[in-house]
């Protein structure tokens, strides 16, 4: 995302790069998480042909580690601008009023993220204070969702910084 700097730009792009950073690093938790669950219901899959026996709870395993790689995702895909845009509307437009245009969708994901984070937030102690489990698990669930609220107000910090870039830019 950082093609035609310039300018006044110029002094963003060092914070630009932590953030990207940042989002590439959760990105890169959230990959290695797949995989993990990939490789846990490879060795299940295997374990039922095999010797009739699957890995057990695999489907919760696999359940929490892609709710917690989607999360991990957000942020990379908000400081990559890789969410789906149409942009029909705007292509005529000049660059300037495109980006104050995106930066505004960018400030509204980053109030959903941040509204994303908060639910989980309360829902995680929520599930604490009821002892909520996995079901095949005696797994707390209350650190998922705490750990999905904290990467959503990654994502919800990262979108905003995003936005600011943007409309910052457009000056």
């Amino acid at each position: 995302m950082m093609d035609d700097v310039t300018g006044a730009e110029a002094a963003d792009v060092p914070r630009r790069r932590e953030i990207e950073r940042l989002a590439a690093g959760l990105a890169l938790i959230g990959g290695t998480l797949l995989c993990l669950a990939a490789g846990l219901v490879t060795a299940s899959v295997f374990g039922r042909w095999l010797f009739n026996r699957p890995v057990p709870a695999d489907y919760e395993m696999v359940e929490v580690a892609v709710g917690v790689a989607a999360f991990s995702f957000l942020g990379y895909a908000q400081a990559r601008s890789g969410h789906i845009a149409v942009d029909t509307f705007t292509l005529a437009l000049p660059k300037r009023v495109t980006r104050v245009i995106d930066g505004t969708w960018d400030l509204l994901l980053g109030a959903c993220l941040a509204f994303f984070a908060w639910g989980l937030f309360t829902g995680g102690l929520e599930a604490r204070q009821y002892g909520t489990t996995l079901i095949q698990l005696p797994w707390p669930i209350w650190p998922v969702y705490l750990i999905c609220a904290v990467l959503a107000a990654l994502a919800a910090i990262i979108g905003l910084s995003v936005a600011v870039f943007k409309i910052g830019a457009s000056r």
